[in-house]
């Protein structure tokens, strides 16, 4: 690869952009906009490019928060579009590549090293750095990005998971404390921000609530891992995104959610992978960088 890139991040709220070189993220050139000051993504990047970038780029590799369908895209939760040929015509000829957020990540996760990321399991002694991963976002939706790295090959499979029926042994865990189990009908109806704050709503105010949710709802997603675990079997580990992910595995239930986690498969004691929750808000900013563009052709 030759010549600058700009890795873009676009989320729902923010806006986050940064250059590369080389398949590495540029630190000092990150930066970071509101998107409710713009009225759409190449406004944004246009007013980056402008100080950071006058000469141009080469290429362009965006993170999109909602699904993306071969060259275009959109923002699930604005109106925000994105075309990849539009953008490479703006950009005077730039390669366009654009791809989910997760998949950033997925892309981003063999860079990331001990101060980006708040390990929960450790690996075990003598893995190896190639093999299957696993991130799974937890914020305002669902999903994941399973991730094969082979030989420095990183590839990032596309999964609509959030919508999947919720596993029995959840949902036998949930009716502890929820009797309206109906209301969870999908992973993302309870492993989502609005399924967060509802089963929240079941446990009483003050620090004692706190806690006994916290570990309540660690214990739910321990049980939705395992479950991911003989699903994708991602022994090189999995990668936890998002708020709601990061409330529950950074809190004092984080010890449980690792008893839960750990316990022996039925199918295979063996079975097993590091947990980690990614911290670092640039993580999808460096998958862009890191990320191998397809082919020689060029949107026009």
């Amino acid at each position: 690869m030759t010549g600058l890139r700009l890795a873009a991040d676009a989320g729902g709220t923010n806006t986050r952009l940064g250059l590369a070189r080389d398949g590495v993220l540029l630190a000092d050139t990150v930066q970071s906009f509101r998107n409710d000051a713009h009225g759409s993504f190449a406004e944004v990047m246009d007013i980056y490019l402008q100080d950071a970038a006058p000469g141009g780029v080469a290429e362009v590799a965006i993170a999109i928060a909602g699904p993306v369908t071969g060259a275009t895209a959109r923002l699930t939760n604005r109106n925000w579009h994105f075309d990849a040929a539009a953008l490479s015509r703006h950009l005077n000829g730039a390669r366009a590549h654009l791809l989910n957020d997760l998949a950033a990540l997925g892309q981003a996760c063999p860079h990331l090293g001990a101060d980006c990321l708040d390990t929960v399991i450790p690996p075990a002694e003598g893995s190896g750095g190639d093999g299957q991963r696993l991130v799974v976002g937890i914020g305002t939706g669902f999903n994941l990005s399973p991730v094969l790295d082979a030989g420095g090959q990183v590839q990032c499979l596309n999964v609509e998971y959030g919508h999947v029926s919720l596993p029995l042994d959840v949902v036998k865990h949930l009716l502890r404390h929820v009797p309206e189990t109906e209301r969870f009908a999908t992973v993302e109806h309870l492993f989502s921000g609005r399924g967060h704050a509802a089963v929240r709503a079941h446990f009483p105010e003050g620090d004692t609530g706190t806690q006994d949710f916290q570990a309540f709802y660690a214990h739910l997603l321990a049980l939705l891992a395992r479950n991911l675990m003989l699903a994708f079997l991602p022994a090189q580990g999995l990668y936890f995104a998002g708020a709601v992910a990061r409330s529950i595995l950074t809190s004092p239930a984080r010890g449980l959610f690792a008893e839960r986690f750990q316990q022996p498969f039925e199918l295979d004691a063996r079975i097993a992978a590091p947990v980690h929750v990614i911290l670092d808000d640039a993580a999808a900013l460096k998958g862009c960088a890191a990320l191998r563009l397809p082919g020689p052709h060029c949107w026009k």
